[in-house]
């Protein structure tokens, strides 16, 4: 059976999740020549790659006066022209694994005031199966301005995530920049905080878990899946967390007694 095995950061703070900055691109300052993006140089290098057929531009930057949000980095910007064939974007080698709940959002602009024909927004963890995501904008009169927005939907956790932007065939353009993803790692308590002796083991587990501490009292364990999503919750003192309905993968324990809390890494098989 495959075992897929992460690592999470470890860092001093007072809870148990800290937000953290996975990836952020600014596009850089492209040259006049608008280069094609699998041509242009990024703010990221190896492993992230880009490809597609948009391309990096200096005209409308995201920190034009009166035509911007707050902390736009302006210089450069991709361009999605609306004629055929679709103009897109994909960014590929992102590693997203350790992370939950993660979250996109990019300085968004484009060449209308209708609500319609909106740039698309996909990920991927193969390159194969592509899952959309969802952003609203304002519409209406003055709104083709920059505007920074947030896409919903569910992104995986995996050692190289897609995402791909693509506009429909509408002529009309649509420019991003200041593409970010962020996302919340577990992370140990501060030592001050722990849980003292906490120990959760076997790990690997197969049907049950066992939660002990040097206080023989009540714990909540609350197990969350990579994608943030809660699947196991229940109150234990001396008996073990049955954990046969988890499908094999890997995922975060939170344990809480009185009124400490600690995280942990573990694998089901």
């Amino acid at each position: 059976m495959k075992k897929i095995y992460f690592s999470f950061l470890t860092l001093v703070l007072t809870t148990g999740y800290a937000q953290t900055t996975i990836f952020s691109e600014n596009v850089g300052t492209p040259p006049g020549s608008n280069p094609l993006v699998s041509a242009h140089t990024f703010q990221n290098g190896a492993p992230i790659l880009f490809s597609g057929n948009a391309d990096a531009r200096t005209s409308t930057p995201s920190d034009t006066p009166g035509n911007t949000y707050p902390g736009a980095s302006g210089s450069g910007c991709v361009f999605f022209g609306g004629t055929s064939p679709a103009k897109n974007l994909t960014i590929e080698g992102i590693n997203t694994l350790g992370y939950i709940n993660l979250v996109l959002s990019f300085g968004h602009q484009k060449g209308t005031n209708a609500a319609s024909n909106e740039l698309t927004v996909q990920v991927s963890a193969d390159g194969t199966n592509w899952t959309p995501l969802t952003y609203t904008r304002t519409s209406g009169a003055g709104t083709s301005v920059w505007t920074m927005v947030t896409a919903t939907g569910t992104i995986p956790s995996t050692a190289n995530l897609r995402i791909k932007f693509e506009n429909p065939v509408s002529n009309i353009g649509f420019r991003i920049d200041d593409i970010k993803l962020t996302g919340t790692t577990a992370l140990n308590i501060t030592k001050n905080n722990e849980i003292s002796g906490l120990k959760i083991y076997p790990n690997p587990a197969k049907s049950s878990l066992f939660v002990t501490s040097d206080n023989f009292e009540a714990k909540q364990v609350d197990i969350y899946n990579v994608l943030g999503k809660m699947v196991l919750s229940t109150t234990v003192t001396n008996a073990p967390v049955n954990v046969s309905a988890l499908s094999s993968g890997v995922y975060m324990v939170k344990v809480t007694e009185e009124g400490k809390t600690a995280a942990r890494k573990i694998v089901i098989q």
